[in-house]
């Protein structure tokens, strides 16, 4: 479980142009698989949504946020299809 810290100005805007909420980033984090990179950067994702939250009338698509190793969040995404592992 990772706890909303920092939104990066061009994470937020990103957000913003994609219609998701900071509520959506919030659960993201919460619920999120957590994928830690060499250099500390994290990506935290959600491969199947479960039960809508609170926050939702509907499933939410697949989400990824990128945090830098600080745990500021980079960008925020929707994902279509499958990260590479």
């Amino acid at each position: 479980m990772m706890k909303l810290g920092k939104i990066s100005p061009l994470a937020f805007s990103r957000m913003k142009q994609r219609g998701i909420s900071i509520a959506a980033l919030n659960d993201l984090l919460a619920r999120g698989q957590v994928e830690k990179q060499l250099d500390g950067a994290a990506i935290v994702y959600l491969d199947s949504p479960d039960h809508a939250p609170s926050w939702a009338q509907r499933p939410q698509p697949r989400l990824y946020a990128v945090m830098d190793a600080a745990g500021e969040v980079l960008t925020v995404e929707r994902r279509v299809r499958r990260l590479r592992g």
